[in-house]
């Protein structure tokens, strides 16, 4: 996607142009029809109505694809006409039974170009040149028109155009060749003065636009591979993270020992202190009956010595 700024010019729609070749086309028609004015003045007219011709079979216009994997986009402007099932054209080479055909009109008046409508690489590319009686390409399978066939592939994914148009002057340009590498939205072609477009896609591929509705070449998108069977078991391959590792189950705390606290009532407060004071008394009893007993065993000791 291009990273260009266009809130700074002017006129940012103007981007459209025409070819080198249609400008100097142009203005060799309109000096033709100088000189047939010359000579008879309504001659003029065809000078300059031929060189209105060249202009709109050489007009131009930048494209910016989006930037996404697995699109398809437009590969040329114009009007869908029809979307459904279809057989592909043999000179396709499309394998498979299923696949839907995208038909788009393009109008005389619509830019020339002819953009890859996927990434890829061109398969094959198979001109048919055209009848010059066919000059209008009113329907897209008149006779004599000039045909051609354009498939392209990247891996499993693959679609195919046929482009027509009328069968007078070089009406239908393929640039590239077979094998060439293809970004989404290159150029790839020339057609001129309008014609039809028959892009051919798998059935899995859910289309977007719907009858009615105008493309831009290389901008609308048509779709995206990527919902078929096949595809989707591929997406969730590449896309299904590993499973992480279990972490290690941490050990569990030991439990903190638990200092036990001496809790004594008031009551038990007061008992204590009634024994406390229980065993004092018995003791100073008991330090009574001893200093007794020793006086009454000195009274014994003098009264013996008083006899002897």
């Amino acid at each position: 996607m291009s990273d260009e700024d266009f809130s700074r010019k002017s006129i940012p729609w103007l981007r459209a142009g025409f070819d080198l070749e249609g400008y100097v086309g142009a203005l060799a028609a309109w000096l033709v029809g100088i000189l047939l004015g010359i000579v008879w003045s309504p001659l003029f007219w065809i000078g300059f109505l031929a060189a209105i011709v060249i202009l709109f079979a050489t007009r131009t216009a930048e494209r910016t694809p989006p930037e996404a994997e697995n699109l398809i986009t437009a590969p040329t402007d114009g009007l869908v006409v029809s979307v459904g099932g279809a057989t592909p054209p043999d000179e396709l080479r499309l394998e498979g039974a299923g696949w839907t055909r995208v038909r788009i009109s393009v109008g005389p008046t619509k830019t020339n170009g002819i953009h890859a409508p996927m990434d890829g690489a061109i398969d094959h590319v198979i001109l048919e040149t055209g009848d010059p009686a066919a000059f209008a390409a009113m329907k897209p399978d008149r006779p004599g028109l000039t045909v051609a066939f354009v498939s392209l592939e990247s891996g499993s994914r693959s679609v195919g155009m046929r482009l027509a148009t009328g069968g007078l002057g070089p009406r239908l340009e393929i640039a590239n060749e077979a094998g060439d590498a293809v970004r989404l939205g290159r150029n790839i072609g020339t057609l001129r003065l309008g014609g039809w477009c028959d892009l051919y896609v798998p059935a899995s591929v859910e289309v977007l636009p719907q009858p009615g509705q105008t493309l831009i070449c290389s901008e609308t998108v048509i779709g995206r591979f990527g919902s078929a069977a096949a595809d989707l078991f591929e997406s969730e391959e590449t896309e299904e993270a590993p499973t992480p590792a279990p972490e290690p189950e941490e050990a569990a705390p030991e439990p903190e020992p638990i200092e036990a606290e001496l809790v004594i009532d008031e009551e038990d407060e007061l008992t204590l202190e009634e024994l406390a004071g229980e065993d004092a008394a018995s003791d100073k009893d008991e330090d009574e009956d001893v200093s007794e007993m020793f006086a009454r065993l000195r009274k014994e000791a003098k009264k013996i010595q008083d006899d002897e």
